[in-house]
């Protein structure tokens, strides 16, 4: 079989806020095209800070992030680094717990945002890619209903399309469902699905541990900023070897 460069790889990542909250200590981790990984553990363990760091959101202390080949050390800001930067975030679309959609634009100007504005696609080409997107997500019917009229479930699919939109290789899912009612968890789950079942690169932080255990190639332990346990689901799920991980997981399961 031949070996695959992974698209995410992460080398001894350390994030530190202010002079002594140590919150990444040391995180290695390398990520296949169209492997889906799940991050879990408890909060405040550094699972969000993780993802942000990945796309720049959050400034890494130190170590190295390459996304699709493009290599980024922490380090100095500069012109060329500013460009890396650019270039990675093209790569990624990322969907957080809060939907921010813009509140003054539809459901399908949101979508169309950025590919008119960022990629300079010309508006009916956008327009129609909008559209099919929001049919993939199951929202025809709301392209021209402004956010406020949506459901927190119907907010979040339109946040994924628009993420689609921009054509990225790897999507980031920073606890997607955690703001929804547990009613409309599923819906935005099953999008999620159906994204990682067309081969989409998926990092996923959740505690939707049907996900983690239906959909995940990889489930990811973290405490205290590092790895404690990491597997198929199935092993992680029914066998882990760590205590702290047993009992996160009587937990939650």
């Amino acid at each position: 079989m031949e070996t695959k460069h992974p698209i995410i790889r992460v080398r001894n990542l350390h994030k530190i806020f202010g002079r002594d909250l140590h919150v990444l200590r040391g995180i290695d981790l390398d990520v296949q095209p169209a492997e889906v990984i799940v991050i879990i553990g408890p909060s405040g363990s550094g699972k969000s800070t993780f993802l942000r760091c990945l796309n720049f959101l959050e400034e890494p202390t130190s170590g190295t992030i390459e996304i699709d080949g493009v290599v980024i050390p922490a380090g100095e800001p500069g012109r060329e680094r500013r460009e890396h930067i650019r270039q990675i975030r093209a790569k990624m679309g990322m969907v957080f717990q809060q939907f921010n959609l813009f509140p003054h634009m539809t459901a399908l100007e949101n979508v169309i945002e950025g590919p008119v504005t960022v990629k300079k696609i010309p508006k009916e080409e956008a327009i129609r890619k909008g559209e099919e997107l929001l049919e993939w997500v199951g929202l025809s019917d709301k392209r021209d209903e402004y956010p406020s009229r949506l459901s927190g479930g119907q907010q979040q699919r339109v946040a994924i399309a628009r993420s689609l939109a921009m054509e990225p290789k790897i999507m980031l899912f920073d606890e997607p469902t955690s703001a929804l009612d547990p009613e409309l968890i599923g819906e935005v789950v099953e999008v999620m699905e159906r994204l990682a079942n067309e081969g989409m690169t998926m990092v996923v932080v959740t505690h939707e541990m049907h996900f983690a255990k239906d959909v995940a190639d990889r489930v990811l332990m973290m405490e205290d900023g590092m790895w404690i346990e990491q597997g198929p689901p199935e092993e992680i799920f029914t066998n882990p070897k760590e205590e702290r991980s047993r009992q996160f997981l009587a937990h939650i399961l």
